[in-house]
């Protein structure tokens, strides 16, 4: 029996990204708040732009990380930046 995706479906990470997010985005300081409290990682500024520059969307003249960016391609393998993080 094949399952039915619904439109409504809560995933982990989506509940993740709405738990840091105020807007359809994650900017910089709600990425690095998020790496720090829910998967106890902390990266120097360096490992941080070169995050944000390969995988952030530019919004408004922000580079920002998008919710379809964070639950695609982020904990995907064998390329994603969380790809050894289950949740």
């Amino acid at each position: 029996m094949k399952r039915i995706k619904t439109k409504n479906k809560n995933t982990k990470y989506l509940r993740l990204f709405n738990k840091y997010t105020k807007n359809e985005y994650l900017s910089l300081h709600q990425i690095t708040k998020l790496m720090k409290i829910e998967f106890k990682l902390s990266y120097n500024k360096h490992i941080m732009n070169s995050f944000i520059a390969i995988w952030s969307t530019k919004i408004n003249k922000k580079q920002v990380i998008t919710k379809d960016t964070f639950i695609n391609k982020l904990f995907k393998k064998p390329d994603g930046f969380f790809r050894n993080i289950m949740l």
